[in-house]
């Protein structure tokens, strides 16, 4: 009995069609602590890890919604993230749109940041035999975002294998898009930041630089 559960498990994460397969995590990892300039934050959180969809080009993508109260200026992007790869990173191509009426409005910005320009961090965490990922994108076009309601779409491009945008259970309404062949909702939030600093004074960079003054 036990093999022939095993194997349904293992056979549901296999035929997916647009995720990893929903868990039921126990983890004792803490989020992350939001350095200074976050500007938006839905924090990594592994004992609520539900997921991660499916956001490998061109046959898939995702998208998050997020608010800003006052214009900001983007400077770099975290995503949390799972790959059944082992050659990874690969060029990410992530857009900004307004969030009008809860579908995709107006294209606000663009930019596909390359490998070269991604820090990535094991989390320490592993799901469906995979390690965890953050993955922190340097921007080189800085946008300059009004106060408002947006969509941050996000697609890993070149990847030969399955990419994965880790993901809970609905934190931050409304929920996530997943694009497969045409945008969906899907019941999930995405975990994501918006930073105003650079990938290398973020996080514990930025905090250790804070002790010395």
């Amino acid at each position: 009995m036990k093999v022939f559960i095993i194997f349904l498990l293992v056979t549901g994460i296999l035929f997916a069609e647009s995720d990893y397969g929903y868990i039921s995590s126990g983890g004792t990892s803490s989020p992350p602590q939001p350095a200074d300039g976050t500007l938006y934050e839905q924090p990594y959180d592994f004992p609520n890890l539900a997921n991660a969809i499916y956001v490998h080009g061109p046959s898939y993508g995702g998208a998050d919604n997020f608010t800003f109260t006052s214009e900001a200026t983007v400077k770099s992007i975290t995503f949390w993230m799972v790959f059944s790869s082992s050659a990874h990173p690969f060029d990410i191509a992530v857009d900004i749109y307004e969030n009008t009426g809860g579908t995709f409005g107006s294209h606000i910005w663009g930019e596909t940041v390359p490998g070269a320009y991604q820090t990535e961090t094991l989390t320490g965490d592993q799901s469906w035999g995979f390690d965890l990922y953050q993955s922190d994108l340097q921007l080189q076009d800085y946008p300059a975002i009004p106060a408002g309601d947006y969509w941050l779409a996000m697609s890993v491009l070149g990847s030969p294998d399955n990419a994965g945008w880790l993901v809970c259970d609905p934190t931050y309404p409304p929920n996530m898009k997943q694009y497969n062949g045409s945008w969906t909702t899907v019941n999930y939030d995405g975990w994501f930041g918006l930073y105003d600093h650079d990938v290398a004074l973020s996080r514990t960079t930025w905090a250790d630089i804070k002790t010395t003054f």
